[in-house]
């Protein structure tokens, strides 16, 4: 496991999500991945990136499966912080192999449980900087990807929203795929 990490959060899981994470958090980097993009006013409740270490606060809350967390990805990742927020901006926005885009909930662990139950595996270079990808479980954080080649990057280093990458039928619809059609938000 790496020296360093991150957590993804949905901000759409929680009425004033930044708000909640920055005052629950506030030592871990709280970054919005549409901050900087057209989406601006919706950056609360989009993807929110957090800093977090193995051991770390925040690491030890979302690994014992604290309220509010129990829906974050974990990525274990050596990138600067600066570089994996462009990362996966990059990645919000995907193709599908007839070249409709859509938006990818990466920071929500149901959608990618769903592919990791599917056993569904992500293009090559789609996981750039991050070495494993973990998610939330009853039991315990699950290890659902390793990357064996976190070098490799299957986008142009350019900034913004523009999809890039396009995910092949099944594991589209794996990630669409919801065993529970209504969404809660906590207050």
């Amino acid at each position: 496991m790496t020296d360093n990490g991150a957590l993804l959060f949905d901000g759409a899981s929680r009425k004033q999500a930044a708000r909640w994470l920055s005052q629950t958090y506030p030592e871990h980097g709280l970054r919005p991945l549409l901050h900087g993009t057209p989406y601006e006013p919706l950056a609360d409740i989009g993807p929110i990136l957090l800093e977090a270490a193995p051991g770390s606060h925040l690491h030890r809350a979302w690994s014992q499966g604290d309220a509010g967390l129990e829906h974050a990805v974990w990525l274990a990742t050596d990138l600067p912080s600066d570089r994996l927020f462009n990362s996966l901006q990059r990645r919000l926005r995907i193709l599908s192999p007839d070249g409709r885009e859509f938006w990818l909930r990466l920071a929500d662990a149901r959608p990618l449980h769903m592919a990791w139950q599917a056993q569904c595996q992500w293009p090559q270079g789609f996981w750039y900087g991050i070495t494993e990808v973990w998610l939330p479980t009853p039991n315990g954080p699950l290890p659902a990807w390793s990357n064996s080649a976190p070098e490799l990057d299957c986008t142009a280093a350019i900034q913004g929203l523009n999809a890039q990458i396009t995910l092949d039928w099944s594991l589209l619809e794996a990630l669409a795929h919801d065993k529970d059609s209504t969404q809660e938000i906590a207050v």
